[in-house]
């Protein structure tokens, strides 16, 4: 045994140490020694001895690292003349080729068994072949997904966001892994979540919309108006097709922030995306700078017919500002087929409140929001139109719907309750709050802490009046949180990243 061991030891470096004495013999020609046949013999053919194979135990072994030893009657002989030693490169690239393969071939099935035993699942193939295995680290990324899921279905918060960590680092190619961290974040770490929100909206171009919306509602929540500004710029710029949107966030947060820096950046910027906002920006800078009878001119004036849609929303909204809620009814009814029945029903309830028409507003709130089925999006209209303009009997009306209806209670119909708890509480109706307190708290997971700083909020027992307070803690829809920072302003905040 010890004899076998010897011999394989001498084996694996006898393949290059006899191939490389030889491969310089070839190459000096005859000016240096035969490095593997015995100096005191002829040096022909089957006549020589083998120096080379004197130390093995067993000498005929050496035949795999040299195949001119061969048999004779007087032992191992060298079966070439001197002149034509020559070294076995093939057997050494073949005996080292398959020794690393086997040796690669157990260390994928010794990786493959430790992940799949973990959990990862992960295929050999990924484990094997080294252009997939970046698939390894994707398969550790869903992995701690999973779990961190599974975390936060059981309540365990840190686990979760401990898992989550994870899969984002094991695979930072993972946008669910990511956007859920960031989500996670929001409330525990804001700062880290800021950063991985700017990763994604830079690592995963094709998901850009996603994650800056995402984005926007965790800074609208806690009152980023800065960040804001900065990210409603870029994404006006960038995305025509969300434009809309994006510019009502921009005017919403620079009036928060009382900034009108971004204003004057985008009004500066020379291209297409900028030129189509430059009449809204230039009335919105003149509003900014208290020139109201130069606002009313501009509004006044005609606009592009290829103006954007929320050029017709801002004009008719800076009409009531101005005290003339029944010119801004005209232009909404003049530009009607440019909007969709949210925003002309949500501009036309309004209108109504700033013209103190109380009945006709009660009874287009009748026809258009409680005779029909109660809807998701007509439940948010109705509780941004009551946060901005209380009315105790039309919130009673809203309640006796909701009640009749039998909403459920799931992720898609949270926001709905939410929203009504907000609204309950901002047109004073402390009964209905308290109700809908109790059902949320043994309805959901969200924290009673939070709901009892909520409903002490809105009674009014509490010092700090920003609805950002308490808005990080409820998935309410953006109309709502707009309504709620309007009726409950937020703080004023420097940006701290750039998107």
């Amino acid at each position: 045994m010890l004899g076998w061991l010897a011999d394989s030891f001498r084996f694996a470096w006898s393949l290059l140490y006899w191939n490389i004495r030889k491969s310089w013999f070839r190459f000096r020609r005859g000016r240096v020694a035969c490095p593997c046949q015995a100096p005191s013999d002829s040096g022909r053919a089957y006549e020589t001895a083998c120096d080379a194979c004197a130390g093995w135990h067993r000498p005929w072994r050496f035949r795999r690292v040299c195949p001119l030893l061969v048999r004779t009657k007087d032992g191992p002989r060298c079966s070439a003349d001197t002149a034509d030693v020559r070294p076995f490169w093939s057997l050494t690239l073949r005996y080292y080729g398959g020794a690393a393969l086997a040796l690669y071939a157990a260390g994928v099935l010794i990786v493959f068994g430790f992940l799949r035993t973990i959990g990862y699942p992960v295929s050999i193939v990924h484990v094997a072949l080294p252009p997939l295995w970046h698939r390894v680290g994707q398969a550790r990324g869903w992995f701690f997904l999973d779990r961190a899921h599974r975390a936060f279905a059981a309540g365990r918060t840190n686990e979760g966001l401990l898992y989550l960590s994870n899969a984002y680092d094991f695979d930072p190619t993972n946008f669910d892994a990511g956007i859920a961290l960031a989500k996670a974040y929001q409330l525990a770490n804001p700062a880290r979540s800021d950063q991985v929100f700017a990763r994604l909206l830079r690592d995963h171009p094709e998901q850009r919309n996603l994650t800056a919306q995402d984005w926007f509602r965790s800074l609208l929540a806690r009152g980023e108006f800065g960040q804001i500004a900065m990210l409603a710029k870029s994404e006006t710029l960038r995305d025509p097709r969300h434009a809309n949107a994006w510019i009502r966030a921009l005017i919403f947060a620079t009036r928060q922030n009382q900034d009108t820096q971004p204003l004057k950046a985008m009004l500066a910027d020379p291209s297409r995306s900028a030129e189509i906002w430059r009449p809204l920006l230039e009335t919105e800078l003149l509003w900014r700078a208290g020139r109201k009878a130069e606002v009313r001119a501009a509004i006044d004036r005609p606009w592009p017919a290829t103006a954007p849609p929320f050029t017709v929303v801002y004009r008719v909204e800076m009409l009531t500002e101005l005290g003339d809620p029944m010119a801004a009814l005209d232009l909404l009814e003049k530009h009607r087929p440019q909007l969709d029945d949210e925003a002309w029903l949500t501009l036309r309830l309004d209108c109504l409140a700033a013209a103190q028409a109380r009945q006709a507003l009660r009874s287009e709130f009748q026809a258009y929001l409680l005779s029909p089925p109660l809807t998701q999006p007509l439940l948010k209209i109705m509780c941004a139109q009551l946060i901005r303009h209380p009315d105790r009997a039309l919130f009673a009306q809203l309640s006796a719907k909701f009640a009749r209806e039998h909403v459920p209670l799931d992720d898609n119909t949270a926001g709905g309750w939410f929203s009504l708890l907000c609204t309950a509480g901002a047109v004073g109706d402390t009964a209905q709050l308290r109700a809908l307190v109790l059902r949320l708290r043994n309805a959901t997971q969200t924290p009673f802490t939070a709901l009892q700083m909520l409903e002490a909020f809105f009674r009014g027992d509490l010092t700090d009046r920003r609805a950002t307070t308490f808005l990080p803690f409820l998935p309410v829809p953006i109309e709502v949180s707009y309504a709620l920072i309007e009726r409950y302003p937020g703080a004023h905040k420097p940006a701290r990243l750039s998107p």
